[in-house]
Parts: structure tokens; sequence; C-alpha cells
């Protein structure tokens, strides 16, 4: 043994799990991963997939350098002990029968090369199986351990486990493109449960998990690859390396001709390359996309996507093969129903005059059809932000540097002043100082998969007005309004040319009307008649075509703060873009001053519990009063200081609309238990939220709180964000003093927030209320 020595370790590559089988076929018993599954792990022809070329490779290698052990399930029907197992599972790799056989060859080895082969018989390798045995020897060693094979949620993981247990000292990783599971979701799940619990490491490219293991990418040569076919042509002036073309040409190995041309998209150092491919019998192919780019980039981008790639369905691409050579690592893509005809990215045909119908088809192709099936799945999730849109202090110096490009000018004052007089405060001082002073408490916001960096060229429009997406390295479970912020300041700051002094005079009041939003859910204010640049005027439309979408993804969450977070993280990052003229990147910048300020200002108002009182020349000589719930534990509020608030505010008598599951949910269970030992009235009156209490309940407590009112008292209404349910019994209050509706709703939105009564039953609630 050397003290070079790695080891890997493959787990059940034999035909009843992974073998070749048709789309239509039945499966050969409950244990294989399927058609895609297998496909993906033995490629289309099993002698040239991943899993032949690593088990190539390390078969070609000396026991000294690389130690091989195959475990396999080897069964026998007639032993009493493995009956259980086989009535569980079902009768799989019998001894010595076709499906016990491994997807590989067992022969070709490197002389004097010895295989260890592993009979397991149960779900762990080391139970009646002869494992321990062979790994003894490096018990006390820091080797490196590489696993492979099926299932990633069973063997994988139950191996991965009792190597950790038993030998600590072992670096295990495990290849992601050379695991498999029953489902794609549940060998996803178990990667991270791999990754987060026991520390293995998964690395996503064949390519990767050679060098894991000590070898060299070079050592490992694509297999089937052809020097006659096929013959590429590029039709641009695309350049791409010697080992990029021979990546294409192994894509396309089945090919005699391809022509290629880059498209819109990807990030730095990659291609993204249409292409048009003639088989060897003269047959032209459906199109296809091909990205290359560093390898462990495209490993990443291959395993985010295939996170995702169930359910895009049709309106996604499919990942039609995949390779790696020397540095570089490439993904070719089908698209199930792309067209003839050149494709274009969104970004150009805004930029040509695209009309605002065709936009909103396009917008609402990416953000219903497509991503929508994640958004629709979205959760409230508590996190941090700023820590999310990687928001670090350590960032000031360079975007101070950035900040004095693009004015010409020293960055470190406390206001910055822009052309025209505007004078904005310092975003670096935000990130240098404030950024840190902050609260950074976790909070509730809906998390869903996201594209990640949506933006105008990872959106593709084929010749028959098919809408696809591209680029997916980024994806992952993130802020459900990610990539809805990400495309408006690409629209904004890229798509929307501004070239002098009066158009930045115009473009700033957008981001002034943007910035004083305060609720996410309400449509956006009336565009100042002074801005008269077209295009100005037009991108302002079609980021309310954006914002359509914020309702149904938001949910109850209106609150701005978090398009602020997301807005200054994308506006600061428009400063190091290419695409941006000077005029553009002063536009972003001073938005993202703005929105640093406005978001500073919201954050400050975290303090002691505030409560809006309606005007007491209506109330007297009792005062109501509204406010969100006391003691919230996701806004990490102290119900102590809260209570203390109400009584030196003098509350006699609250209002609660919380339903029971609330006071869990927000972390204050003794809620109302704690207003009563202080001497507080309490009238429970529970609601869902965004609806309101049934009609009679209503009627009977907007009574009871006229007669305290009048009596002197000092009444205390909230539900939890002391806003739609709140509010709506306020405005109903109002109603019965004689206000008419739409005058109720604006005072209580005037002394509250402009959006309280958040919903259109509590609108038309306080609008049928008797006054």
């Amino acid at each position: 043994m050397s003290a070079n020595t790695s080891i890997l370790i493959t787990d059940c590559l034999q035909n009843d799990f992974v073998g070749p089988v048709g789309r239509f076929e039945g499966l050969p018993n409950a244990l294989h991963v399927g058609h895609d599954e297998s496909l993906r792990l033995l490629g289309r022809n099993p002698a040239e997939g991943p899993v032949a070329r690593m088990i190539t490779w390390a078969h070609a290698q000396p026991d000294e350098i690389l130690k091989v052990i195959h475990v396999r399930d080897w069964h026998d029907s007639s032993d009493p002990k493995q009956r259980s197992h086989l009535e569980q599972f079902g009768r799989h790799c019998l001894r010595n029968s076709i499906g016990a056989e491994f997807v590989f060859d067992i022969q070709n080895v490197q002389a004097n090369k010895r295989l260890e082969i592993v009979d397991a018989t149960t779900l762990s390798n080391f139970v009646d199986a002869h494992l321990d045995d062979v790994l003894r020897p490096y018990c006390t060693t820091a080797v490196c351990v590489g696993l492979m094979g099926v299932w990633t949620e069973a063997k994988i993981t139950f191996l991965g486990y009792d190597l950790r247990s038993r030998y600590p000292h072992f670096r295990l990783a495990v290849c992601s493109a050379l695991t498999a599971s029953s489902s794609r979701e549940n060998h996803f799940v178990a990667l991270d449960q791999l990754e987060r619990i026991l520390g293995v490491d998964v690395i996503p490219s064949v390519g990767e998990f050679i060098e894991f293991l000590g070898g060299k990418v070079e050592d490992a040569p694509l297999i089937g690859f052809s020097q006659k076919h096929p013959d590429v042509q590029v039709l641009d002036k695309t350049a791409l390396s010697d080992t990029d073309r021979k990546l294409v040409r192994y894509l396309f190995r089945g090919c005699r001709h391809v022509d290629v041309r880059t498209l819109d998209g990807g990030f730095s150092g990659n291609f993204v390359l249409g292409t048009k491919s003639i088989d060897l019998h003269g047959h032209e192919q459906v199109p296809h996309v091909v990205k290359i780019g560093p390898k462990a980039l495209i490993g990443k981008e291959r395993t985010s996507f295939e996170r995702i790639e169930a359910v895009l369905g049709n309106s996604a691409p499919r990942v039609a093969d995949f390779a790696d050579l020397e540095t570089r690592g490439a993904i070719k893509y089908r698209y199930a129903a792309m067209g003839r005809g050149d494709s274009r990215s969104f970004q150009k045909i805004y930029e040509a005059g695209a009309s605002d119908q065709d936009v909103k088809r396009i917008l609402d192709s990416v953000f219903v059809d497509q991503l929508g099936r994640f958004y629709r799945a979205a959760q409230a999730e508590r996190s941090d932000l700023f820590q999310y849109y990687d928001f670090k202090p350590e960032w000031a110096s360079s975007v101070a540097h950035r900040v004095g490009e693009v004015l010409s000018a020293p960055a470190g004052t406390d206001s910055l002043e822009f052309p025209g007089g505007r004078n904005a405060p310092n975003i670096v001082k935000f990130y240098g100082q404030t950024l840190a002073a902050l609260p950074r408490i976790p909070r509730s916001h809906y998390f869903s998969y996201v594209h990640g960096d949506l933006n105008g060229a990872n959106i593709i429009i084929d010749g028959q007005a098919n809408v696809w997406l591209i680029d997916f390295f980024h994806a992952h479970r993130g802020h459900v309004l990610r990539d809805l912020i990400k495309l408006e300041n690409d629209l904004l700051y890229i798509f929307t040319r501004i070239e002098n002094e009066h158009d930045f005079a115009q473009a700033i009041q957008i981001s002034e009307l943007l910035i004083a939003i305060e609720d996410l859910a309400a449509p956006l204010p009336a565009l100042n008649a002074a801005v008269t640049h077209p295009e100005l005027r037009r991108a302002y439309r079609i980021v309310g075509l954006l914002r359509e979408h914020y309702p149904e993804l938001v949910h109850a969450d209106r609150d701005p703060s978090q398009w602020l977070i997301g807005h200054i993280r994308y506006a600061v990052h428009t400063l190091s873009f290419q695409e941006s003229n000077i005029w553009q990147k002063r536009w972003a910048l001073y938005s993202a001053c703005l929105a640093a300020d406005a978001l500073t200002q919201r954050a400050s108002r975290v303090g002691p519990l505030r409560i809006d009182w309606l005007p007491q020349a209506i109330t007297t000589p009792g005062r109501l009063g509204l406010t969100i719930m006391p003691g919230r534990r996701d806004y990490g509020r102290s119900l102590d200081e809260d209570l203390r608030v109400l009584m030196n505010e003098h509350i006699d008598r609250v209002i609660c609309l919380l339903t029971d599951d609330e006071f869990h949910r927000y972390g204050v269970n003794d809620l109302l238990s704690r207003y009563s030992a202080l001497g507080i009235e309490v009238e429970h009156l529970p609601a869902v939220d965004g609806r309101v209490p049934g009609r009679t309940e209503l009627l009977d407590a907007v009574s009871r709180l006229s007669k305290q009112l009048k009596d002197g008292e000092n009444v205390l209404v909230h539900c939890v964000g002391g806003l739609g349910r709140a509010g709506t019994v306020a405005a109903c209050f109002l109603r019965s003093r004689g206000f008419e509706a739409p005058a109720a709703i604006d005072l209580v939105r005037k002394i509250r927030s402009p959006r309280a009564i958040e919903t259109e039953l509590q609108e038309r609630t306080i609008r049928e209320f008797p006054n």
C-alpha cells in the first residue's frame, strides 16, 4: 500500500439496478432506477458513457495508485437469511444471473491489478460481507475514497455512513454524475444529506472525480471519439479552442457535420452555441444548444439543472449528453420543440422595439408557464436576506472603487453629488458602516426554486416564437422575487439607454417612484407626465408587467424591504457591467443610494413598539390605536418590552384578531394570558389572515368598541402585521361614525400604512358595513 493510494468503491452497478432499458419497457424489478437515470449514468452507448469512462480509467491504474472495490448485490434465493430481503424488494441480482452482472467490462483490467469484488446480501455492505477486511489496511490512513453507484438515498448513503463511522480518517467524495436513485428528487436530497450531515464531498463532474482520486483527466480520454466525424464548421467569429472543438465533436460523435454559432447568454469564460447537425445517414437532427466552459462550473450547472429539469417539463431543455476534457466541460441540451430559423435573446427583441403585447407574452411564458411552476410551490422560510444576497462590509472598498469610476470623484464622503445637482446618501458608507449596524434578524419570506441569474440574454425566443430558458448554473432554492428583481434591474440599467443629463434627470424619477412604494402587491403609481423620454416610459410600463406577478408570490409578505435588499444588490453589481454606459451606471448608482437610505430608514423603525392612533377628535374621550403583534419572535421583538409600551400608553383593552395557530407560529403562545396578567381586558376575535371576522361578530365588536371609547377606554387593535384585519376593524369603526368607505380606508392608510387593508374582501366588507 502506497501513502498516495486512493480507493474507488462502486456499488450495485449491475443490470438489475441500472442496466439499459427502453423508455416504454417494463422495469426488470422494483429496484431498477429506470430509463432516464440509467441513460444518465451509462449514456446511449454503455460502452462510451460516463460509467464506462470512469471504470476504464480506474481499471488502468496500478493498485499502488488506486485500489478498486466493486460491491455487488449477490443473492441466493434458497438462503433463509436472505428471504425477507428478497420478499421486501423482489427477486434481483441472483447469483450468476444476467441481472447480477456488472454493466461494465470486469475483464478489461491492467496486468497485475487486483479488483476486489465484495458480495453484499443486505442494505449494509459491512454485514456478512468482507468489505471491512479489504479496507482494514487503510484504517489509520487519510486516504481519498470515492463512491459511485446506486441508490444514492440507500446503498450509497448507508455506505457513506458506515465509512464515516468506521474510518474517520477517510476523505470521502461521491460523484453526482455517477450515482443515481429511484427518483431525481431523492437523488439530490440524498446528496445534500451526505454533504451536510456526513461531510462527504459532492463532486459534479467525472473529470474532477478522477482528479480527487489522484488521477489526471488527460489519462481518461473520451471513449468513442472519432478522428473522422463530425466536421465542425463555425458560422461566426467564435474562436473555439482545440479542446472545445473536441468536446463539440464528441457530443455529436454520431454525426457527419455540425454547424455552430454563438448564442447570447452564459457566464464569463463560456460559450453558448446553437447547433445544426447532420447525422451519418444524412438526416438533419433537431436543434441543440451546447454550453462549454470550465469543467467545474459546467459540472455545477449540470447538477443544478438536473435538480429542476423534471418540474419544468417540455418548457425546458433536456440534457442529451455531457462530457469534460482537460480543463473544460460541455453540456449538450436538446430542446423538444425548438423550431427552425434563427433564435434571438429577449434583450435583443426588446431593444429592437418589441410591442408591449409581445413583451407581456414572453414574460408570462417565463414567469407563469415555466418558472411559475416553482414559484407556485413557494413556502415561507425564515431567512436573513442580507446574507442570502451576499451583503458584506468587506465589499465597501470595491464598491468605493466602482463609485469613483462612475462619478469621477472621490467616494469617501457622506453623500454623493450626481449630475444636475442631485445628492444621495453614499452607498459606500452603507456597505462600510451602516450594514454592520442594521438588525440582522431572520424573517419569514417566500422561497422556491429560482433560475438565479435571469437576464435578457438567458431568455431565448426561437424562430417559431417559442420561449426558452438557458444557463441554469445559479439555479437554487432562493428568494421567490429574485428572478423578477434581477430582470427588472437589467431592463432599467442595461436595456433602456440614456445618453445625457436630461435623460438622467427623467430616469431617476422612475427610481424615486419605485423606492417609495410601500406595498409590493399594489399596482405601480402613475408616472409623472414630466417624464417624456419614450424608452423610459416604455421601461416603466414593462416594470409594471413584471410587478403584476408579485401579489401571487409574496401573498401577505408585502413589505418592500425584501425588494430594496435585492435591488441594492443588483444595482450595485451593475456598476461593473460592460453593457451599461456611464449614464446608465449613474442611474443604477443613484437608485442604489436611494434604496439603501430607504432601507436604513425602515430598519431604524425597529425599536419600541409603535402604536398608530386614530385622530382623538373621532374617538374622544377614549383612544383607538393599531399595532403589530407584540413580541413577534420572527421580528426579534421582546414581549416584555412591548408589553411595557402598552402599560406606558395606559391600554385598557386589546382586540386581538389572531387565529389560534398564529400564536404558536410567531412565538407568543401566552400572549392573551400575559395581557390578562397586566389587567388588560382581552377580546379575542379570530380571523384568518387576509379575511375578516364574521358579519355578526364584526357588527357586535364595533358596537362594543364604540361604547368602550365613549367610556374613555384606550383600545388597541392588532392582528399579526396590524394592517389587514386590524385595519378593517378600524375602518369599520369609522364607518359607524359616518365616514364613507373611501374616506375610512384612506384615513386608516394615512395613519397606519399605505399597505393597510390588504385584500378585496376586506375593502368590500368596509364598503358594505352600515354607517
